[in-house]
């Protein structure tokens, strides 16, 4: 997940070079039909010249719109008469453009990538009158920045500019022209243009849709009027999202009026309900969850799922209205929401809110309304893109902003938190013993940082994995090539020992397994292996084994000494991975099951784990979270087949338990509950039993759900504690709140609410492993407190079950003191009429010689029985005190006595008859 760095770089948007930077003119047809066209370089940089703004260079110099590469390296604008090009990090103008104004050419409306093979390097500018300029994108010799020096000086290169910020240029490769329409004229002004595949492109007219291949060729042509019949409507936005079978797909086409439409593969088009939001604003779609995005003029953002567009969330902003602009994560794990009033927030895939930023307009009483969104490679740094605009909506010009982001580096079941920056990495002590689960875990020196090595970033950057061990001292990363181990003992990174050595594996992913670092590689030569390294102090040079695969790997992950490796091709193939006698690892291949059978897409998955199962080696299970759906595959769930757990899940983890029936517990985040299922040993036997899943509904009694007030990023099962991140407007990365919750309550609560016998057994034998821990009575004290409540609201008779698990346990009278003390007094009866009384209550702690409780518990005695009952209890409570020699607690009682005394008289009995008793 994604949380904000307290920074925002105000980025300069400036037109560097001059006029006489002018490298080329390209003459790609006669200047009768084809305009003249300049290309200019980025070059040195030099402080003797006046660098002009964008708005100033041209009269229409206003960007109108922007396109960046996936990768997040590039950024392409085009003005009305210009394309430009930007390097996203650092942000620096590569090359332009600038073309002479010709009324029958019309000026640019939209610029888009180009797709596959030959076009992975070129730009397609559209005219409004429906010209497309083919705009080749080639290197050129020399770096494009170079650093001027009177002496030869020594520097460290940034991040990915080992070899130099890369020179671009553009220039003009073709031109090709949309045709005409029915009845010989011109095309009606273009409106928008947007790439939907490596394939395919949409150029969207007044009156047209253009389904274009990358060499100009006409597809297929659709109809504006078959789609929406407005004719005062023109579409400004469309994007493809393609079906689960291959060739399908639905088109989403945003108009003017704030309507979307959908048109599907066959030709059937409805449209999407708007639901009171004040019409549509824009729309981005999350490949890897198969999500659409849409955002409104009210605020609001609506999620709908797959091509079939069924409504997943929707989630509006307090005091914010009209979304601007949307951008997902290139993991699709979270979404950039801009609002036209500056606003910047982060949420989660489902909708979780994670931090909000406001970015103020570069002039005096302005805001920054954003335009568009922008992730930069690595997905650590949001470059935002817009208008500075002042009271009245009077543009003051155009700025950049950069908001740096941490990243999750994945979740897991040991409790501990790992973020990562552009150029740090953060791992939390996880200590949280002793805070009872409610407080902030250490958020000053329970964060170590790590700076990444320069040699390494500057070659290797941006970071793509991080893993952190289960213990937590060592952390991997793993860029564009090699890996690099730190060790928090020693505070020390391991590299490769030469360049050569680390460019010649690509990681696909990394994993910790026991005490090897676990790398899934693909090596020059092109055959993919899984890497094994130690944990010692010397280079990574030789991995201490190493294992061929017959597909890239692409989602690792650990089970004790079970590794499970999941394929490209759909094949999970399980190792197990053992220290020998020698040092050395064993690597053995214990199976491979193919997913193929199940529908299972490989790079849609995020994570894979195991599910223990009675039968382990005979009926292999797996939970494969794809996209947002969490499901059980394997030939467990019956012939190949999958079995949904959920269709809402941000996250999953499997935490081993193992006491009395139940065996495990998988865990989920929905975007709002932490949500956990018990596995019991049964539910997997052969005779049938209950499938994982089969109860997703909310009555079911082995489903709990925790709404946490943060967004819970690891699940700590040996402690009861979810462990997560609070969501904090400006924190600084070192210093990000971490918070733990208590969900042994909660657990504890449903097991004696599920069905079956065995019930308060196994919550009995599963409080039991937690006695040992300082919060236990704390914990305890909750459970107490909500089945009292429940009980006093609804006559659920949960409070009996909770009272008789707690007297088997050393505390239990001093748990129900406390629990008291904090209650109202009014559900006082009900919860001492489940002990006995309050008599009965007090006179077991005196027998167990539990006189600091039964001191505490005065008060409730005085509340609930006549004072005749409470003076021979006090009197005796006294005799016990005074034999005891405890003199602080004597004086405490006295005290107690005197403040609730009606008189001195009746104070001065008790003394009386206390003496007379000595």
């Amino acid at each position: 997940m994604y949380w904000r760095i307290d920074c925002t770089e105000r980025l300069l948007l400036k037109v560097h070079g001059n006029d006489d930077d002018c490298s080329r003119k390209i003459e790609v047809a006669p200047k009768t039909s084809r305009p003249r066209s300049t290309t200019f370089s980025a070059g040195s940089i030099s402080s003797g010249n006046k660098e002009p703004l964008l708005d100033e260079y041209s009269g229409n110099g206003v960007v109108v719109r922007w396109a960046g590469t996936s990768d997040g390296h590039l950024l392409a604008g085009v003005t009305r008469q210009g394309i430009y090009l930007w390097s996203v990090k650092p942000f620096v103008q590569l090359s332009k453009l600038v073309y002479d104004a010709v009324d029958e050419l019309g000026q640019f409306v939209d610029v888009v990538w180009g797709g596959g093979g030959s076009n992975d390097r070129a730009l397609f500018a559209v005219t409004s009158t429906g010209f497309i300029y083919e705009i080749a994108v080639y290197e050129r010799e020399g770096p494009a920045l170079e650093f001027q020096f009177k002496e030869q000086h020594y520097y460290v290169r940034g991040p990915g500019e080992a070899e130099g910020i890369a020179s671009l240029g553009l220039a003009q490769k073709r031109t090709y022209r949309l045709p005409s329409n029915a009845s010989g004229g011109s095309v009606v002004v273009v409106v928008c243009a947007a790439r939907v595949g490596d394939d395919l492109a949409l150029v969207c007219t007044r009156t047209h849709v253009f389904r274009l291949t990358w060499a100009g060729e006409v597809e297929s042509t659709v109809l504006v009027r078959d789609i929406y019949d407005n004719p005062l409507a023109q579409v400004q936005q469309v994007l493809r999202v393609p079906s689960k079978d291959d060739g399908e797909w639905t088109e989403l086409y945003l108009f003017s009026d704030g309507s979307v439409h959908a048109l599907c593969f066959d030709g059937s088009v409805r449209q999407m309900d708007q639901g009171g939001s004040g019409g549509f604003t824009v729309l981005a779609y999350n490949g890897m969850a198969r999500i659409v995005a849409a955002g409104t003029a009210q605020g609001e953002v609506v999620l709908w799922q797959g091509a079939e567009l069924e409504e997943l969330a929707r989630w509006a902003r307090r005091e914010e209205e009209h979304v601007a602009a949307l951008a997902w994560t290139a993991d699709g794990a979270a979404l950039a929401c801009a609002y036209a009033t500056g606003c910047v927030a982060m949420r989660s895939v489902l909708g979780f809110e994670l931090n909000a930023t406001r970015i103020e307009g570069s002039a005096r009483h302005s805001v920054a309304v954003a335009r568009t969104l922008h992730w930069g490679a690595g997905s650590t740094r949001l470059l935002v893109l817009s208008d500075s605009m002042a009271l009245g909506n009077r543009r003051c010009g155009q700025q950049a902003d950069v908001l740096p982001f941490a990243r999750l580096g994945g979740w897991a079941a040991a409790g501990r938190v790992c973020v990562y920056s552009d150029d740090k990495v953060f791992l939390h002590s996880g200590d949280f013993s002793g805070s009872g689960g409610g407080g902030g875990g250490g958020q000053g020196a329970a964060w170590m940082a790590a700076h990444v090595p320069a040699d390494y970033l500057a070659a290797n950057w941006p970071l793509r994995h991080v893993a952190a061990s289960d213990d937590g001292l060592h952390v991997a990363v793993a860029g564009s090539r090699g890996v690099a181990c730190y060790g928090a003992a020693t505070h020390r990174w391991r590299l490769f020992r030469s360049r050569q050595a680390e460019a010649a594996i690509a990681c696909a992913c990394l994993a910790w397994c026991g005490a090897w670092l676990v790398a899934a590689v693909e090596t020059s030569a092109g055959e993919p292996q899984l890497q094994f390294f130690g944990r010692g102090r010397g280079p990574l040079d030789d991995a201490v084994a190493a294992v061929g695969l017959a597909a890239p790997a692409v989602v690792l992950s650990s089970h004790d000494s079970l590794l499970l490796v999941l394929c490209a091709d759909a094949v999970v193939y399980q190792y197990a991975v053992f220290e020998g006698s020698g040092g050395e690892v064993s690597v053995t291949l214990r199976r491979a099951v193919s997913l193929a059978a199940s529908g299972v897409d490989p790079r849609r998955v995020r994570s894979l784990q195991w599910v223990p199962s009675a039968q382990f080696d005979a009926r292999p299970q797996f939970l494969v979270l794809e996209g947002t759906a969490l499901r059980v595959v394997g030939p467990g769930s019956g012939s190949g087949s999958a079995t949904r757990v959920t269709g809402r899940a941000e996250f999953s983890i499997t935490s081993a338990v193992n006491f009395g029936s139940m065996h495990s517990t998988v865990w989920w985040f929905s975007g709002s509950h932490l949500c956990a299922e018990l596995i019991s040993l049964d539910d997997f036997m052969d005779d049938g039993g209950r499938v994982l899943g089969s109860s997703e509904g909310a009555s079911s009694p082995r489903l709990m759900r925790i709404r946490p007030e943060f967004y819970p990023v690891a699940v700590s099962p040996d402690r009861g504690m979810a462990v997560g991140i609070d969501q904090d407007d400006g924190v600084v990365a070192g210093f990000l709140p971490v918070r733990a919750k208590l969900y042994l309550p909660n657990m504890l609560e449903h097991m004696l609410v599920a069905n079956g016998d065995r019930s308060e057994q196994d919550a009995l034998l599963y409080a039991a492993c937690f006695e040992h821990y300082d919060f236990f009575p704390h914990a305890m004290e909750i459970l107490l407190h909500s089945a009292l409540e429940q009980q006093h609201r609804s006559d659920v008779l949960l409070l009996p079950r909770v009272v008789a698990l707690l007297e088997n346990f050393a505390k239990f009278r001093e748990i129900v003191v406390h629990c008291a003390r904090k209650t109202e007094a009014a559900l006082w009866p009900l919860l001492f009429e489940c002990l006995g009384g309050p008599e009965s209550f007090f006179q077991q702690c005196l027998a167990a010689g539990e006189l600091e409780t039964a001191t505490q518990s005065l008060i409730i005695l005085q509340t609930l029985e006549p004072a005749s009952v409470n003076d021979v209890n006090i009197l005796r409570l006294l005799r016990l005190v005074d034999e005891a020699k405890m003199a602080d607690l004597a004086v405490e009682i006295l005290r107690f006595l005197k403040m609730t005394a009606e008189s001195d008289t009746t104070m001065k009995l008790l003394l009386t008859r206390l003496r007379k008793q000595k």
